[in-house]
């Protein structure tokens, strides 16, 4: 398996959740650090990618620049000791680890990214693998003021889509593993489960 850097990405006003959905808890666990546990074991070099004022119990980087999920992943490779980093959004708590591995697999031959796709061309670009030679073309966008991550991933040569479908009907990640909490009805539907 490549080496890949860890960021779990803890940005984010979580507007729709109405308070810091980081340390909302499933299972009685915050779920930035069910997330950190669930990767943990997947990379010598794991570390939440954070705003600059935050403070969690966990090892951290800060942003280095504003721009939001791409300001994040810009700063997150930038503190990734290895070239390939896998990304993931801190509010999937049935996220399922192997999904690093499937992604790592698709890894080289001049793919800078490799980003999980729905059958419905829905991206799922804050839980994906980036190499960190895309730099040169983050900091160029986030200088011109772009903050769509899709106008990021339209300028990329060297895109891999890998089907979600595909991979759950293989049992290679779990069903629910890209459910994600944006309100707090949505954590209550899985704490309920």
């Amino acid at each position: 398996m490549t080496k890949v850097s860890i960021a779990v990405l803890c940005g984010g006003d979580s507007s729709r959740f109405g308070s810091d959905k980081t340390r909302a808890k499933f299972d009685g666990v915050p779920l930035y650090v069910r997330t950190w546990n669930k990767l943990q074991p997947k990379s010598d070099d794991i570390f939440l990618q954070t705003a600059p004022d935050d403070e969690y119990d966990l090892p951290a980087n800060p942003d280095l620049i504003e721009g939001g999920p791409l300001g994040g992943i810009y700063s997150a490779l930038t503190h990734s000791r290895h070239e390939w980093l896998f990304v993931s959004a801190c509010d999937l708590p049935l996220l399922d680890p192997d999904l690093v591995e499937e992604l790592s697999a698709e890894a080289g031959n001049g793919t800078l990214a490799v980003i999980p796709k729905w059958e419905s061309g829905y991206l799922e670009p804050l839980t994906a693998l980036y190499h960190r030679d895309v730099l040169p073309t983050l900091e160029e966008l986030l200088n011109q003021g772009t903050r769509k991550i899709t106008e990021f991933l339209d300028s990329l040569e060297g895109v891999r889509e890998v089907s979600i479908e595909q991979l759950q009907e293989e049992k290679s990640i779990s069903q629910y593993c890209f459910y994600n909490v944006n309100t707090k009805k949505d954590l209550e539907k899985i704490n309920a489960d």
